[in-house]
Formats: C-alpha cells, structure tokens, sequence
C-alpha cells in the first residue's frame, strides 16, 4: 500500500513519514511532496491509496489538489487533511469534495495511527467491493445469455413469478425489457420410425444452440422438445416489415433443421406483446398454435402458424383459463397480493364476454376453489361457507361492483384459512418434535431419528424448527437437557458427572463447556447459587 504524504514544511514531511516507518505500517511504500502541483503527477502516477495533505500550502492549497481529485475518476485516494487551524470554511470544503478525515497540528503518533488505522481498513473494505463488483460484472458479461435463458425457463415453468416486481426488475437489468416483441415457439417433429426414440429433445438442444450462436441478440430456452425464442419488434415496424423480419428467421430455422439435423419442425409465432409478464400468456398462444388443426397450414408455407390467423378462436377465454390457473396457484401458495391481482384480472376478462360466459366462468372458479380446498384441508368438514357467497351472490351480476366485493372476501377468507391450516399443522408438527425430545433427550438422538418418527423428510423438520422455534434440532436438545441438569443440580445430591450422562452427555467434560457456554456458569456455581435460597 501507498501514502502521500504533502507538506510545505520538510519539518512535518519527515516527521509523519517517520511515525508510520515506526509503526504497524512501517512496510508501506511512503511518497512524498512539498506542493500541491508535485502532489498531483505523484497521484496520477503511482495511485496511491491514502494521502495525507496539509490544507494551507502555497499557490493551490489542500482544498484545491482535493477538487482535483474528486473530479478525476481514475484516482481513487483517501484524503486525510493536517491543519492547524479548525475553520469551519475548511471543514465544508472538505466535505463537499469527500475528504476522509482530518487532523489538527501538532500531530502526535497518538492520533495519527488511529486516523491511518481506519483509513487503511476502509480502503481495503472499497477494495473488497470493487473487486466483487468486478467479478460480478465479468460473471454477467460472460454468463449473460444464459441469465436470459434461465430467466425465460422460470417465467415459462413458474408463471407466477413473472408478477413479483424483483423479477420484473430483473427482466429490464438482463436487458428484456422490449417495447414490443412475440414468441416463438418451434416444435421438433419426429416422423420417422427409423430415428432414435426421444431423438427430438436432443434436436431441440441442438438448435437451440444454433440460435444461441447465431442470433445473440435473441433470448431463447429448450423445454422439452420445443424451443422458446424472444422476438423483439422495432416500435414503428410496419406490419409488413414484422411479418417479413419473421419469415427470414423461420425460413433459417427451417433450413438449418432440414440440412444440418434432418428433422422438420412446427412453428407456432404468439401475438405481439409489450411486457415479459405477457409471456405465460404468450406460452398458451404458442401451445394452443400446436393443438390447432394441421389441415390448417398452407402449402407454400405449411409448418409455421400465427395465433393471429386462428380466426375461429376465442382468445379471451384462453386468457380466462390461465387467469384462473393463476388465482388458483397463488391461493395455494397463500400469497394474497397476487390472488388478488388474478382476481382482478379474471373480473376483467370475464366483463367482455355474455352473461352466459361469465357464469360458466365463475362456476368453474367455484369448482377450483373446491378442489382446492378438499385437497387442503385434512378434515374439510362443511366449506362450502368459504365458496357459497360466490354462487349466491355473484352468479346473477358477476361483474357488480357488489359482486367484486364478495368475490374479493371470499379469496381472502379461502387464504386466511388455509394459512391457519399450515399454521395449525406446523403447530402440531412442533409438539410432537418436543414431545420427542423430552422422552428420549437422556440418549443420543438426531435430526434423522425425529424424522423417522414423525414420518417427516429431516431437512423439513430443521427449516421448521428455525422458522417457528428460531432455532435447529441440536440446540433444542441442548435446551432440554440443560434444563433437566438445571432441575437436577437444584433438587439433588449426585455428583455433576452422574448429571452430565443422566441427561444425555457422555463426557462430563463436554457437559462442562456446553453448560458454560449457555449459562455463563459452571455447574457447581449453579448448584450453589440455588442452594443459597
């Protein structure tokens, strides 16, 4: 590590050179000078990383080579200034232009090691962050399609996850966040009984790596044998000018496949779309595109279909089922910020349709929550109090604002309810890993040994117990047994070592440091401490 040390007096220069050569810093490489002009090229020379610089110098003064400093953005020192005089003035100045600290003349080692102590520590704190910071970004830069592919996968396999706001932050930093763009789903299809079987999961890899290759600007994934692809639009692309930038890309897809994998696809192209968490709802479009008659496709362009052009199709009720999926999934999770805008969004769709649809919709609703709770609920008992204000209230104006309102209850007291189910479970859960505990804490016991009685997988027995008690299964048993040793040493007469393996410890040694450890205390000063009373 560097010092600058600055100072017109050759006096101080030598004096504070020779308290940091007579110190803990006395290997540092120490720089010094007697103006702030000569002080400035040893700066953007050598870089170091502290200075230590008077205020009042000749021609440009401390505050002066400070500014100097601030505004440079390749040197990067610390800035402890020597005054002798505590002037406001100065103080403000160095403020505003980031100085470290500073120390009043005379200097003594007394209060200069301190000052340099933290000086040195916060140094090397920045630099630990820069170095992070710089991995981090490196990490990014070499890894970035893959975020992007690993982030399209979740929002394709977790639709949920797209209505989290870190994770719509997370699209704009990874770069996804388009004005408008589409999907585009290709399907590999094997029809050959000559190829190998599951032969199309390994096409699908291949090509996906041919459009990581070959159109970086895109982001795609492989789920399975289908491949997902981002295609972003110009904002003041021309219908036409969209239509033909995706007719090339299809075209090469289909090129490559035909002459470089031997296999055909199916290529499915969703509607147009401006935001990431438009892309479950892209996902249907693509999948519906599969499903749709292939007796459809044209001649001259006979694999690749637009969810535009499936002209006999209600869209909106496609959106109604994912809505519902939605409201259903974020139920069970018990998350009731996003049930609540799944419901809001289900009332939405359904407010297009006839009356007739909205009822249909509604009824399957009510079906799901049902089913919901029957699966939930290990004695569901009568609950259709949850759900029959749904069908009583809601089904003649499902769209009211009187309907809303119930609407909007009902989800609640479903979440409410089921979250005091898991409460009420966990509970139990908890009393019989106490339970247990007391019976068999005289033995060895661990974490496998609960699980296996309870009927639990063990690392969902330790997230419990840190999450309702705050605490792992080793120390509760630990609390048991010092509180049984406790009862003993208060009430009985046997020797320590005696009380150490009557609760459950082998040596008494051991059983020594662990009652130390929690009750700062030995045992037989906890014997006699209970004695005196």
């Amino acid at each position: 590590m560097k010092i600058l040390i600055v100072d017109d007096e050759p006096i101080i220069l030598n004096s504070l050179k020779d308290m940091i050569l007579h110190s803990e810093y006395a290997g540092f490489t120490i720089l010094m000078a007697d103006n702030a002009a000569d002080a400035y090229a040893i700066l953007q020379k050598e870089l170091p990383q502290i200075m230590l610089c008077d205020i009042q110098m000749p021609c440009e003064s401390g505050i002066d080579l400070l500014k100097k400093i601030y505004e440079n953005e390749v040197i990067d020192t610390l800035v402890i200034f020597i005054t002798g005089y505590p002037d406001f003035t100065y103080a403000q100045s160095a403020l505003r232009y980031k100085a470290f600290d500073y120390l009043l003349k005379p200097i003594t080692q007394e209060a200069l090691l301190p000052c340099l102590h933290k000086a040195v520590a916060s140094w090397e704190f920045s630099e630990r962050t820069r170095k992070l910071s710089a991995t981090l970004t490196q990490f990014y830069k070499e890894n970035h399609a893959l975020l992007k592919k690993q982030f399209l996968e979740n929002l394709l396999i977790n639709p949920l996850s797209g209505f989290s706001t870190d994770f719509f932050q997370q699209s704009v930093s990874l770069g996804l966040k388009f004005e408008r763009f589409c999907m585009i789903g290709i399907r590999c299809d094997m029809r050959s009984d000559n190829l190998l079987q599951n032969q199309e999961y390994y096409i699908a890899y291949s090509l996906s790596l041919f459009i990581n290759q070959d159109y970086r600007e895109l982001t795609s994934c492989y789920i399975g044998n289908i491949v997902y692809v981002l295609y972003p639009l110009e904002s003041a692309c021309s219908s036409q000018r969209a239509l033909d930038s995706l007719t090339g890309f299809t075209a090469s897809m289909n090129a490559y496949a035909r002459d470089k994998l031997l296999s055909c696809l199916t290529i499915s192209i969703s509607r147009t779309a401006t935001s990431v968490q438009q892309i479950p709802n892209l996902n249907k479009q693509i999948l519906q595109c599969f499903s749709f008659d292939r007796a459809y496709f044209s001649s001259e362009n006979d694999n690749v279909i637009f969810f535009d052009d499936i002209d006999d199709y209600n869209t909106n009720i496609l959106e109604i089922n994912e809505c519902i999926s939605l409201l259903i999934n974020a139920i069970r999770a018990r998350d009731a910020q996003i049930a609540r805008q799944m419901a809001d969004r289900f009332l939405q769709l359904i407010e297009q349709e006839t009356l007739s649809t909205q009822k249909d919709a509604l009824q399957l609703v009510e079906l799901n929550l049902h089913c919901q709770l029957e699966n939930s609920l290990t004695d569901p008992g009568d609950i259709s109090y949850l759900i029959h204000p749904i069908a009583s209230h809601c089904r003649e104006e499902p769209c009211s604002d009187h309907s809303r309102m119930i609407f909007h209850n009902c989800v609640n007291n479903i979440i409410q309810e089921l979250a005091g189910v898991s409460n009420r479970h966990n509970n139990q859960l908890i009393n019989s890993i106490i339970d247990y505990v007391n019976k068999n804490y005289q033995r060895q016991i661990g974490l496998n040994d609960v699980a296996e009685q309870i009927g639990r997988n063990a690392s969902y027995i330790s997230r419990l117990l840190n999450k309702e008690l705050h605490m792992g299964f080793a120390q509760l048993v630990t609390k048991h047994r010092l509180a049984a040793a406790k009862d003993l040493l208060a009430n009985t007469s046997y020797k320590i070592a005696d009380i150490a393996e009557k609760v459950g410890y082998t040596s008494p040694k051991y059983f020594h440091q662990v009652f130390v450890s929690n009750l700062n205390m030995t045992p037989s000063d906890y014997r006699a401490i209970m004695k005196e009373f």
